[in-house]
């Protein structure tokens, strides 16, 4: 599987740089960072899982990673963006982010069963973001199909064949051409053989980033 760098990505799908000007949600961006990093430094883990299981599960988003997530989001002009997996909501705001600098029309759709999931999103973005809690991702997002087609899709919640397998049959169906699937967690070998398997009509890569866990990126031919 080829691995590309995001420049690499942006100048051959897009021909951009990842140098946005107008990039104002950054600042917003990095005060969830900083909050990010002080509740990991300050609550030990198994407090933390003792307190909240759903909270202890929450990955922390890479910094590489958050910045593809808005990059990518800005280059392609998204402007629908489904994610499953929202957890705290810190991939959610780069997400979101990028649709407020864009001065897109449409929101993001995050998906996850935690019943608290989201409470990390920033108020200047909520307005950007519209969560479906409490039920399984297969159960909430055909209803939501139905009245918005996504042009991105982070697929961040399961990361087992079946349950990656399950999501991309929901989406994959509505999805247009040039439409993007993300990936996290795409070190696990059973992501990768459900997107490949699923998705022989899309060019899949892995990015070339310092995030151990990997992001993989398939665009629809």
């Amino acid at each position: 599987m080829e691995r590309i760098s995001l420049q690499e990505l942006l100048m051959q799908y897009w021909n951009v740089t990842d140098n946005f000007s107008d990039n104002k949600s950054t600042d917003v961006l990095e005060s969830v960072r900083q909050r990010e990093n002080s509740l990991r430094s300050f609550l030990p883990y198994w407090l933390i899982r003792r307190l909240d299981a759903g909270f202890a599960r929450s990955n922390t988003v890479h910094p590489d990673t958050g910045y593809a997530l808005y990059s990518i989001s800005r280059a392609s002009c998204a402007n629908c963006i489904f994610e499953t997996g929202t957890y705290w909501g810190y991939s959610t705001a780069y997400l979101a982010a990028a649709l407020e600098d864009s001065k897109a029309s449409g929101k993001v759709y995050t998906f996850d069963i935690y019943p608290r999931a989201g409470q990390h999103i920033p108020k200047s973005l909520r307005p950007r973001v519209e969560l479906y809690r409490g039920k399984p991702s297969i159960e909430t997002m055909p209803k939501v199909l139905k009245e918005v087609t996504p042009d991105v899709f982070f697929q961040d919640s399961r990361h087992d064949y079946e349950g990656v397998f399950e999501e991309l049959n929901v989406v994959a169906p509505y999805l247009k051409s040039r439409a993007i699937i993300l990936f996290h967690d795409f070190v696990e070998l059973e992501v990768r053989r459900a997107a490949t398997e699923v998705l022989t009509d899309y060019s899949i890569y892995i990015l070339d980033t310092q995030d151990p866990q990997q992001l993989g990126i398939a665009i629809k031919h």
